[in-house]
């Protein structure tokens, strides 16, 4: 027999001294306190944040509220505007009261078309108004054939009814 002892390979890992585990231990702490600081910012952050998206939302209201208000006053610009310009022609061609509702359009030229079709219309209504009529009396201003009370009358009564 022989005395040769067969030494097997060992995969153990090398036995870490006590100076390396202070380090690993320190580099653990130190990790950890850099998880902990970039989490108080991250928390710091996160509230500046909400803080910033609330302003941005107040001032983003603020805007459209203004934006709304700046689209009311054009509106009640245009309208004015559009008013006024009706009046003014409504003034230039003399249209009474009562037929304003008729002088409607966007534009100067459809209004002004428009009052003159009322201001022909009124002027056509007048005219018919103001014309008198004539009544057709039959044979107005000669004398009648019979007297009322003269024989014609007695004798074409006795004619009609026969008697003599």
């Amino acid at each position: 027999m022989s005395d040769e002892t067969t030494t097997a390979p060992t995969t153990e890992a090398p036995a870490e001294t006590p100076a390396q585990e202070n380090d690993l231990q320190a580099q653990v702490e130190r990790i950890k306190s850099e998880a902990r600081k970039w989490e108080t910012r991250a928390k710091e952050n996160s509230a500046a944040a909400k803080r910033l998206a609330e302003i941005e939302e107040a001032s983003k209201t603020e805007t459209q509220k203004l934006a709304e208000r700046a689209e009311a006053a054009e509106r009640a610009l245009a309208e004015a505007q559009a008013d006024a310009l009706r009046s003014k022609v409504i003034a230039k061609h003399a249209i009474p009261e009562d037929y304003h509702e008729f002088v409607v359009g966007a534009t100067e030229e459809e209004l002004t078309a428009k009052a003159e079709k009322v201001q022909k219309l009124i002027a056509a209504q007048s005219e018919s108004a103001t014309t008198t009529r004539h009544v057709v009396v039959a044979d107005e201003g000669k004398t009648p054939a019979l007297a009322l009370n003269g024989d014609g009358i007695e004798s074409a009564l006795k004619n009609a009814l026969g008697i003599q």
